[in-house]
């Protein structure tokens, strides 16, 4: 069988354009594999991390950062839980590119997250679905806030550690 010229061409212009948009599609898919995961530690060099008594707070807990897909759109669940000595507080929060205690560099806008809650007994817990752009050949961190997102305002900060195996 004998094809034209014409045809041959339309099928390797065809499989030219087809075969980037499976790489970006597999590269894509590959983004969104693994969780990232981490454990809070108290911030104690600030104003901020100190109680109503002068002593630094303690704040801890973890927070997991799941991956998942709603309608075609890759999306993160993070879901926090924390303990501290302050009962009826709410922290704001944030994710950052680098370890805790280098400079915040946001990877949303501040104050558009929901705040975490600290109940009585100074237990909170979060779940909130958010698009984030994060890679694992990256760094990252999640802070809490009090009193705004500066980084004199950072409380307690968890290193995030990113986990292929699990979905």
């Amino acid at each position: 069988m004998r094809l034209s010229l014409r045809s041959t061409a339309a099928a390797i212009v065809l499989a030219m354009f087809l075969a980037p948009s499976a790489a970006f599609a597999q590269h894509a898919e590959q983004a969104m594999l693994g969780r990232w995961t981490g454990t809070f530690r108290t911030v104690q060099f600030t104003q901020s991390s100190l109680n109503e008594a002068g002593h630094p707070g303690n704040i801890s807990g973890d927070v997991t950062l799941q991956p998942t897909n709603e309608g075609g759109i890759d999306l993160y669940v993070v879901h926090m839980k924390i303990s501290m000595n302050r009962q009826g507080e709410n922290l704001e929060w944030g994710v950052s590119m680098g370890r805790c205690g280098s400079k915040l560099i946001m990877l949303e806008t501040p104050g558009t997250v929901p705040t975490i809650d600290s109940r009585s007994g100074g237990d909170g817990e979060l779940r909130h679905t958010m698009r984030l752009d994060m890679d694992a050949k990256h760094t990252y961190q999640l802070v809490l806030f009090r009193n705004g997102h500066l980084q004199q305002n950072v409380v307690a900060c968890a290193n995030l550690k990113y986990d292929d195996r699990m979905r």
